[in-house]
């Protein structure tokens, strides 16, 4: 299947990923504990569609991923490019006829000053972040053997991961 990926490889890498690579989605590491790092550690808990407790749920999520078997995991050095070309990406799959295809954004939605929960101006242009899912982005990615830093250095580039399911 990577060779029928390469095209949608090649597009992430025009979108601006820096590493890109399609992976076997049992690699995929689900961990409820990620959402209390959002819960207890991010400032938009609860007030962004894209994230927990509207985000699915680790259980949810793990039952996603049963449904496929291929994954492309990518990269971006800035975390607001990774939704748009996550999005994209998907967009081209689908009009190629990967129907299933779901994208996960990187980070929290920051289109609107304030999230309109019960009705979003702007749902083709938001997808949930892994780690909103209850996806141990780090163990994921250590995974895949792709570079992740943990905590951030200062002299070194911030990787933010994406990630598309693709069947």
């Amino acid at each position: 299947m990577t060779d029928q990926l390469h095209k949608y490889i090649s597009l992430l890498k025009q979108k601006g990923a820096v590493h890109v690579k399609t992976i076997d989605t049992d690699t995929i590491v689900v961990a409820p504990w990620t959402i209390m790092k959002c819960r207890y550690g991010c400032p938009r808990y609860g007030k962004n569609r894209s994230c927990p407790p509207f985000a699915p749920a680790a259980e949810e999520t793990q039952k996603i991923l049963q449904c496929y078997s291929r994954a492309i995991l990518f990269s971006v050095s800035s975390m607001d490019s990774g939704t748009p070309a996550a999005l994209e990406c998907a967009s081209a799959l689908t009009n190629d006829g990967f129907y299933k295809v779901i994208a996960f954004g990187t980070g929290p939605c920051t289109l609107c000053k304030e999230c309109s929960l019960a009705n979003c101006p702007q749902p083709h242009r938001v997808a949930p972040s892994m780690e909103a899912c209850g996806i141990d982005v780090v163990a994921t990615v250590r995974a895949a053997g792709l570079p992740i830093n943990i905590p951030p250095k200062p002299d070194e580039p911030l990787n933010c991961y994406g990630l598309l399911l693709v069947d």
